[in-house]
């Protein structure tokens, strides 16, 4: 009788459930390597593996009953007192996980939640809650607060609909307009607890009751029109005025110059980014700000993917900027003088050049993922380095996906 021979088993995804694993499937390869961000398994799985020659390679190793259901969702999910579970529940999150409910027959249904992101929940649930674990930040507030969205600009109709109870807002309350009437707020007994307000002048004696000693005040001056962060540019400044309050960053790019011809008053909570020839105008009309970096050229940013060219290049001739993408590559038509003297990098996941541009690269660029110059297929080297193994041949057996059941 000819004998054949096992194969390896490779096993490469986000989730690998692993709790039914039978032995027929374990004794029928010869090795077994499961890469996996979070395994699953059950006290009779455990044991059983722990016989083969299985190797994991994960950042959570999780035990669990094996007729809970895996239940995954990606983004935002909330649970509230109307939320069903029919049966025993894991719950993973790849996004943000909001708890809102204290039906403590909600909660019972939940053996073991993991969110790959961020968390909220009123404290008062804590003790309540099943097992949790989170990769990224917890936010536990007051139980006895009404929560609302991580910012709240007031207006009007807010007011008007509010009552008297704690309200919490976890990054900031923006009170703009100094017409609001906001003694209603303070008559009915309304709170905020938040980490900052940012407070019209004219209303700050008003709005101190509103927030307790801890709260991070800041001031928009009187004739100031408050806005995000922005690229200054006519329409702005048409929109807000000459007197601008940035909650944020402001971008002054070569095309900003009309408008920042215009401005009699600025005040940056966050970073100038500016051109350098703008530089001295920038300072003639007395800004305040935190910080400021020069910068070149236009910006081109929040793009999944760019292709730099020199024909591009050419069509800025004070150089260019690039921020916040996912993926650039730059043609090897540009030379690495061209990339340093023209070009800036700024905060992108991977750049893509060759391995004669990449000092060049190195040189312009700011808090980068990864720089590759492989010669290789770009694509294909970069789904290596995020992705377990993808070598397979004819003794081996390999499944890529994103939640495998063994």
């Amino acid at each position: 009788m000819i004998s054949v021979e096992k194969k390896k088993l490779i096993i490469n995804s986000a989730i690998c459930d692993a709790r039914n694993v039978s032995e027929t499937t374990l004794d029928a390869y010869r090795e077994i390597s499961i890469n996996a961000a979070t395994i699953l398994v059950s006290r009779e799985s455990k044991e059983l593996m722990a016989g083969y020659n299985v190797t994991m390679n994960t950042a959570e190793v999780t035990e669990v009953l094996k007729d809970a259901e895996i239940m995954v969702q990606n983004g935002s999910y909330k649970i509230t007192n109307g939320t069903i579970f029919s049966k025993p529940i894991v719950l993973i999150v790849n996004g943000s996980l909001s708890i809102e409910t204290k039906s403590q027959e909600v909660l019972d249904k939940i053996i073991f939640i993991q969110v790959n992101g961020s968390a909220s929940y009123p404290s008062d649930i804590k003790d309540k809650l099943p097992i949790i674990k989170v990769k990224g930040s917890i936010d536990s507030y007051p139980g006895d607060a009404i929560k609302l969205k991580s910012r709240l600009t007031m207006d009007k109709t807010f007011i008007l609909r509010a009552k008297g109870e704690k309200y919490y807002v976890k990054s900031k309350v923006v009170i703009p307009d100094k017409d609001l009437d906001i003694a209603l707020l303070k008559d009915i007994g309304a709170t905020f607890i938040t980490r900052k307000a940012i407070i019209a002048e004219g209303l700050l004696e008003e709005a101190l009751p509103l927030f307790d000693e801890n709260v991070d005040i800041k001031i928009i001056p009187n004739g100031f029109a408050y806005t995000s962060s922005q690229v200054l540019n006519d329409v702005l400044v048409r929109k807000y005025g000459d007197k601008l309050y940035i909650d944020g960053d402001l971008t002054i790019e070569p095309e900003s110059e009309n408008a920042l011809d215009k401005l009699t008053g600025l005040k940056v909570e966050g970073t100038v980014l500016i051109n350098d020839r703008l530089v001295d105008k920038f300072h003639n009309i007395d800004p305040e700000y935190n910080d400021m970096e020069i910068v070149r050229g236009s910006g081109i940013g929040d793009r999944a993917f760019l292709t730099i060219d020199k024909r591009i290049l050419n069509k800025h001739s004070e150089g260019m900027r690039i921020y916040d993408c996912g993926i650039v590559n730059i043609k090897e038509d540009i030379s690495p003088e061209e990339i340093e003297e023209g070009l800036q990098f700024i905060a992108c996941g991977v750049i893509n050049c060759s391995e004669e541009q990449k000092s060049a690269v190195e040189s312009v660029s700011k808090d980068i993922g990864l720089i590759n110059d492989s010669p290789k297929g770009k694509m294909d080297d970069l789904k290596g380095l995020l992705g377990g193994s993808d070598k397979s041949d004819e003794n081996t057996n390999l499944v890529n996906a994103a939640i495998y059941t063994m």
